[in-house]
């Protein structure tokens, strides 16, 4: 492997891995919020799994067969995350806002990917048929590599 960094380090890839940052901090920051309402849902009007123990995320709910109360669960998160602002007017009930999150980062983390491996012969089914850990560690290399460079400009925040 004779590329440089810069084969690798391309604008293209610095524009993906700032993309994916910004894809991952709103990812993590819906899925905190939302597994908050679901906890206070679940906390207010407990819900158990089939052998009796009590559901506290909203990962879990698929081992409870009242479908009627799991129904009222999902309604009442529906409500209130729109309440919160987390979920948009024009949004689907049925859709969950860190979901729809996560799959943009996920889709940030397959651009950013395909970017950075193209010098490299790497592509996202290569690195998935390594497995997830892989997947992951050649993203946080390649993160790492764009983060250290001494010319890279660091995003600025703004409080607008």
């Amino acid at each position: 492997m004779t590329e440089k960094i810069t084969d690798i380090a391309t604008h293209e890839v610095i524009r993906y891995v700032e993309a994916y940052l910004v894809a991952r901090a709103y990812a993590e920051t819906m899925r905190e919020e939302v597994n908050k309402i679901y906890r206070d849902i679940l906390t207010e009007c407990p819900v158990c799994a089939d052998d009796g123990t009590q559901i506290l995320s909203p990962d879990r709910l698929y081992l409870c067969s009242d479908d009627d109360l799991v129904r009222d669960v999902y309604a009442e998160a529906d409500k209130r995350e729109r309440e919160a602002g987390l979920k948009p007017a024009d949004m689907p009930n049925d859709y969950c806002p860190a979901l729809v999150a996560e799959t943009l980062k996920i889709e940030a983390e397959n651009r950013l990917i395909e970017a950075a491996g193209r010098p490299l012969g790497i592509d996202n089914n290569t690195l998935l048929c390594a497995g997830l850990d892989k997947r992951q560690r050649f993203i946080d290399l390649v993160v790492g590599l764009v983060l250290s460079l001494p010319n890279f400009k660091k995003m600025e925040v703004t409080n607008d």
